[in-house]
């Protein structure tokens, strides 16, 4: 198994992609510490990984204080002796018209895509410096980052600047031994994009700018991700992964 004898920290693991990437990395040999908001979806995930015999810790972490993801990642080390992996995948959409944003919009968004990853990211990243291991870290980019789209200024900023972040760590700790990656979703099936999907209209415009003509899955996300954690990109860092079905050729 590609991920055995690995600690790997998935956030926003209570659903969505990050409950994809959770149970993926538990079937894969890992043992998952799953950060999330919401306790309820948190303990779900962890029963389902459990069901299957494989590891689990929970955590209720909110990933703007770094109160809490300190707790985290000492109750991490102290269940499984180290961390190797951190997926940052907590994160949240909303559909806003430029000149309606409003400060609260903006510093939301910002906060949790963005300011979330940075304090994750640095907290972890002196654990492994304590550790002397080296590691892996996994930056939940998009689409929107890349191209814009209208009504969704404030998260296409959140999802280029954790681009740039990424690669930023990637230059500064890859002599450590410390690796840092994206991945970059499309349009991907999850709670996320039920408007989309429950929409007939706007579906059937979305699926028409996807050259192989269907939505992505979590399962395909979580795929890419374990990848890029795996040993077998050993020597990828700083590499940015679309996982969009050709979405963005259009552009």
């Amino acid at each position: 198994m590609r991920l055995e004898n690995k600690t790997v920290i998935v956030t926003g693991a209570g659903s969505g992609l990050g409950k994809a990437v959770a149970v993926a990395a538990a079937k894969e040999g890992a043992a998952v510490v799953l950060a999330d908001i919401n306790e309820d979806a948190m303990n779900k995930t962890a029963q389902e990984i459990r069901e299957n015999g494989q590891k689990a810790l929970c955590s209720q972490v909110n990933v703007c204080s770094q109160e809490s993801i300190g707790q985290m990642l000492t109750k991490a080390v102290d269940t499984f002796g180290q961390v190797d992996a951190l997926v940052n995948c907590a994160g949240i959409f909303s559909s806003i018209p430029f000149l309606e944003l409003t400060e609260e919009d903006w510093d939301r968004m910002l906060d949790i895509n963005l300011k979330g990853s940075f304090l994750c990211s640095q907290a972890f990243i002196r654990q492994l410096l304590n550790q002397k291991t080296g590691g892996s870290l996994v930056f939940l980019s998009s689409i929107s980052g890349y191209i814009g789209f209208t009504k969704s200024a404030h998260y296409c900023a959140s999802k280029g600047a954790v681009r740039q972040l990424s690669k930023a760590i990637a230059l500064e700790f890859g002599p450590s031994g410390i690796r840092s990656n994206v991945v970059a979703p499309g349009t991907i099936a999850t709670p996320m994009n039920d408007w989309i999907i429950k929409d007939p209209k706007m579906h059937a415009q979305s699926v028409s700018s996807i050259p192989m003509g269907r939505f992505g899955t979590s399962q395909e996300i979580a795929s890419a991700i374990l990848f890029l954690i795996s040993d077998e990109a050993a020597y990828c860092t700083g590499a940015e992964l679309l996982v969009d079905g050709g979405q963005i050729t259009h552009c």
